[in-house]
């Protein structure tokens, strides 16, 4: 009887230590998933808080709107002038005024040689050795060293 009693208890022991070992592999796996699980939660965090934010556009990208407003503008005003001076002109019987027409040829050169500048300015920022693909080279090497300490 003693010797059933120690077998059965043998048997009992192994039998809490497979629970054991097993009940670890289930709780890495299972930790390891709640880790992949806390990191998606803290990156939708993250774009939550971003997607709140207003980022306003570079000062440059401004000045250029504004410039392309303003010559569009400039271009509608001498059209109308231009076909109300030809309406005008042979409503009285006179020569037409091309005038305006000079006006709207620089307001078109004006803002053709703003967005040119404008695009050049963002090649030079946006391409190898650029100040925003500088940047953002640095901020990503930093959110990497981050995450591998971390």
């Amino acid at each position: 009887m003693l010797k059933i009693r120690e077998k059965i208890s043998v048997l009992l022991l192994k039998h809490k230590l497979e629970v054991t070992s097993l009940n670890k592999k289930i709780w890495a796996n299972e930790k390891e998933r709640l880790k992949c699980q806390n990191q998606i939660d803290e990156e939708k965090k993250e774009l939550k808080g971003k997607s709140k934010e207003i980022k306003l556009p570079s000062w440059s990208k401004l000045l250029s709107l504004l410039l392309f407003i303003n010559f569009t503008a400039l271009e509608i005003f001498v059209g109308w002038v231009t076909v109300r001076s030809f309406t005008l002109a042979f409503q009285y019987g006179m020569s037409p005024d091309f005038t305006p027409l000079i006006t709207l040829m620089s307001a078109v050169l004006g803002e053709t040689i703003s967005y040119a500048i404008y695009a050049l300015k963002s090649k030079a920022e946006n391409t190898k050795g650029g100040i925003v693909y500088e940047s953002m080279i640095q901020q990503m090497q930093s959110k990497n060293e981050e995450e591998t300490l971390g």
